[in-house]
């Protein structure tokens, strides 16, 4: 997992690692040295004056004792006053002295001491009382007396309970000192320790991180040393994934596509070296090949030529069959017409037989009345009789006569129509012929066009034909120079080491054992028939 880790990261962690020991040695440090600074304070600012208190009650104590002392033994009553006035000043810091003792002191065990002083001084302070009175009272031997044997003994309790309370607060401020010092001691231990600490700590996050870059710039120096020197075989073991894994990973892939690379150079370069003979080869052959078909160009000109003469004489051909169609077409549509008003004739003439064939009928009738009529007449009516006989027989066969032309007539109509759709069906036929040879005389000129821009483009290709006969010796003089350069580039691409070389170099001899290719020659072109070999017997006229 570390050494996936990033270098940053690597950097991060072991400076946030120092940096936190160094916040902790400076956090231990500072509530050491507070814890020290407090009971020193406290010492100093507490115990220790309560102690110069105790000793100043004390040195008060023995100044109210020569006082008094000195007041029993002058003589002049102003001397007395002054001892006394000492008294009582002294009396005074001493009320001081216990007052603040009583106000600072806060411990049962303090409170006790300073009860059993104060107790100790009201006794004192009553023989004091005592002792001044029988002074004033001029009675100084009772004074005396009282001074040597009851106030000595009062002065020595009470300074022992003042001293007991010096004890008391001098063993406070000795174990304040012990506890300071205590707490110093083990300060510097502490912060010894985190020091030592923090000290391995960031030596071993130092060497570990400069290894952990070195190592991989080492390999990656040396890799690029043996790429320097030409050997893509070199092998690149990639164990991590930071910035220095990924360095190395780059580099192996460098180096692998590099020996793919020069690989592949290498056997392209032994390919065209064997493709610069084949080249040479086949531009040999491609010269004998170009004459060659510079010769079946010439002779397709010549067909082309042929070929031009046969269409213009199709398009001759197409422009007089164009006209007979023509011609063919308006004698077929007069031919439709002259139908159409047969056919309109001759049912005019059925039309006209129909009348003649009712007149006959009703004759007929008027013949067969009048018989009837002479009948009736009698002897009177026989003539008529005979008469209207002949009559009606006359309307009779003209009945029939009529009947028979109105049969044919009417033949007549039904082939006049069918003759004149015959021709409504032939005109449309003869109209789409007379297109189709319009059609195929505009093709045919479009043919002699193109056989034109064709002949043209023969008479170029011959050019670029010489061209490339010409070409192609100078390709196989550019082919043996590539030859050359070809060996020149093997020598450079050889520097070079890479796995695998013996499989290329027989995949290039292999190549070079590669026949040159000669494209095949195109077979004369065969010359097409001219226009007198056409055979125009097959033609239809119209």
């Amino acid at each position: 997992m570390l050494k996936d880790m990033k270098i940053g990261m690597r950097l991060g962690i072991g400076f946030a690692l120092v940096l936190i020991l160094l916040v902790v040695i400076s956090a231990v440090s500072f509530i050491r040295v507070g814890q020290v600074s407090n009971e020193i304070e406290d010492m100093v600012g507490d115990k220790f004056p309560k102690t110069v208190i105790a000793n100043g009650i004390v040195s008060q104590v023995n100044v109210i004792a020569r006082a008094l002392r000195n007041a029993a033994l002058v003589s002049s009553k102003d001397e007395m006053k002054k001892e006394l006035d000492r008294v009582a000043d002294s009396r005074a810091k001493i009320i001081d002295g216990f007052d603040k003792l009583e106000k600072t002191i806060k411990t049962e065990d303090g409170k006790k001491a300073l009860a059993k002083a104060m107790d100790a001084r009201k006794a004192f302070v009553a023989y004091q009382d005592r002792f001044i009175e029988l002074q004033k009272a001029g009675k100084r031997d009772e004074a005396i007396e009282l001074m040597v044997t009851v106030m000595r003994q009062s002065q020595g309790q009470y300074i022992s309970a003042v001293n007991d309370l010096i004890d008391f607060q001098s063993q406070l401020m000795t174990n304040s000192g012990e506890a300071a010092s205590q707490a110093a001691s083990q300060t510097r231990t502490l912060i010894l320790v985190l020091g030592l600490i923090a000290i391995s700590i960031a030596v071993f996050f130092a060497w570990w991180v400069t290894r952990s870059i070195t190592r991989p710039l080492n390999e990656a120096v040396d890799v690029a040393n043996k790429l320097a020197e030409g050997d893509m075989t070199v092998k690149i073991e990639v164990t991590s994934k930071d910035e220095t894994g990924e360095l190395l990973a780059a580099m192996q892939t460098m180096t692998e596509k590099l020996s793919q690379v020069i690989g592949e150079v290498r056997s392209s370069a032994d390919a065209l070296s064997s493709a610069s003979e084949e080249v040479s080869a086949t531009a040999q052959s491609m010269s004998q090949a170009t004459s060659e078909q510079a010769a079946s160009v010439e002779e397709t000109s010549a067909s082309v030529e042929q070929m031009s003469a046969s269409i213009q004489q199709n398009a001759e051909n197409a422009k007089v069959t164009n006209g007979m169609a023509e011609n063919t077409s308006i004698q077929a549509n007069e031919g439709g017409q002259a139908v159409k008003e047969t056919v309109a004739a001759m049912k005019s003439i059925a039309d006209k037989i129909g009348i003649i064939d009712d007149i006959a009928y009703q004759t007929n009738l008027l013949a067969l009345n009048a018989a009837i009529e002479a009948a009736r007449a009698g002897e009177h009516g026989k003539g008529f009789a005979v008469v209207a006989a002949e009559v009606r027989k006359l309307a009779e066969r003209s009945q029939v006569a009529a009947q028979e032309i109105g049969e044919v007539a009417k033949g007549s109509v039904a082939l006049a129509e069918k003759a004149g759709k015959l021709l409504d069906e032939i005109v449309p036929a003869i109209t789409k012929t007379s297109d189709l040879v319009q059609e195929i005389a505009a093709a045919s000129n479009e043919q002699s066009s193109g056989v034109g821009q064709i002949n043209t483009a023969m008479s170029q290709l011959n050019q670029i034909t010489q061209q490339n006969a010409s070409s192609s010796e100078e390709l196989a003089a550019t082919a043996e120079e590539m030859s050359g350069q070809a060996e020149n580039l093997q020598q450079l691409v050889g520097f070079f080491k890479v796995d695998g070389v013996t499989e290329v170099k027989q995949v290039a001899q292999q190549g070079g054992k590669r026949s040159a290719v000669i494209m095949p020659l195109r077979k004369p072109a065969k010359p097409m028939a001219v226009a007198a070999d056409i055979d125009e017997s097959s033609f239809q006229r119209f």
